[in-house]
């Protein structure tokens, strides 16, 4: 998802200094969370020099604009996206990758290649469709439930519908 926060920057940067920044500069022993997003990240193809932070969204000048999301990128003053993933560290997504099931790893990597496709430029049919053939690897690879994951395309092309009409 894309979001235009007003006067975000301080607000992020604040953030991120409570938080964390990248999960390779995290301590010795890093928070369950960067744990979950660097399984996570092992999923993926290269990110293509694009970090992703994680935010707490109570800690957000517009709490409520974060709450609702899993991630998100940010469109600058100039109109540009960032080339910066965020990650509400309280979002369900990230809540159930922190158990370690290999089927919310996934789903979290998911969601970070999503927020790439819009960095790229894909609308968000676009972006879900990526979501779905990322799937279609995880199965064939066997890295995850074929069921489960199955199930989730299918919400995946719900929402894709939804989005559409």
């Amino acid at each position: 998802m894309t979001i235009h926060l007003h006067a975000v920057r301080l607000a992020l940067a604040a953030v991120l200094l409570a938080v964390g920044a990248l999960p390779s500069q995290a301590a010795a022993s890093p928070a369950p969370e960067v744990r979950a997003l660097n399984r996570a990240l092992k999923l993926l193809p290269s990110l293509e020099g694009v970090p992703v932070r994680m935010l707490d969204p109570d800690l957000v000048v517009e709490p409520e604009a974060v709450r609702g999301l899993d991630a998100f990128v940010v469109r600058g003053t100039d109109g540009k996206l960032r080339r910066v993933i965020y990650l509400n560290v309280r979002s369900a997504v990230v809540e159930n990758a922190v158990q370690g099931r290999s089927m919310d790893i996934a789903i979290l990597a998911a969601v970070v290649l999503h927020e790439v496709e819009h960095l790229r430029g894909a609308d968000e049919r676009h972006a879900i469709l990526a979501e779905r053939e990322f799937f279609r690897g995880l199965i064939l690879a066997g890295e995850v439930p074929a069921d489960e994951a199955l199930a989730y395309m299918r919400r995946l092309e719900e929402h894709s519908r939804r989005e559409s009409a």
